[in-house]
């Protein structure tokens, strides 16, 4: 296993990290570098997710750490956004009718309101999150 992304939430509560294998191990700021800011050295993630098949590129948590992005260039419509902190990956979406192609970058707008994904294409979606009232 490889690292190929890594993210810390906002709240620098978390830490995201994707492998060449698709993994997304989140570590608890503290499981990595402890209570006194000394590093740990073999640190269990608090979660690995599975979703993703190809190396993921891409890793994004919204404004406020309840979502996390992740994606990989390597697949078509390869994207899954998390719940944060019970660690559920949306069924919902995307969906197989979501236009994604192959995503190359994404990032939360600063009120958490937006998600911005580029692809291939050379094309930006903007999709609004309707679980917050403000963009």
């Amino acid at each position: 296993l490889s690292a190929t992304s890594l993210a810390a939430s906002p709240d620098g509560s978390l830490v995201a990290t994707g492998s060449d294998s698709g993994v997304v191990n989140i570590y608890k700021h503290t499981a990595l570098f402890g209570h006194g800011g000394r590093g740990v050295a073999t640190p269990a993630p608090e979660r690995s997710l599975l979703n993703l098949t190809t190396a993921v590129d891409n890793l994004a948590f919204s404004p406020d750490t309840q979502m996390l992005a992740m994606s990989s260039r390597m697949k078509k419509d390869s994207l899954r956004l998390v719940h944060l902190p019970s660690y559920t990956v949306f069924s919902n979406w995307p969906s197989s009718g979501t236009p994604l192609h192959m995503v190359t970058s994404m990032d939360f707008s600063p009120g958490g309101g937006y998600m911005a994904i580029g692809n291939a294409k050379g094309k930006v979606l903007l999709y609004r999150m309707h679980h917050y009232g403000r963009a």
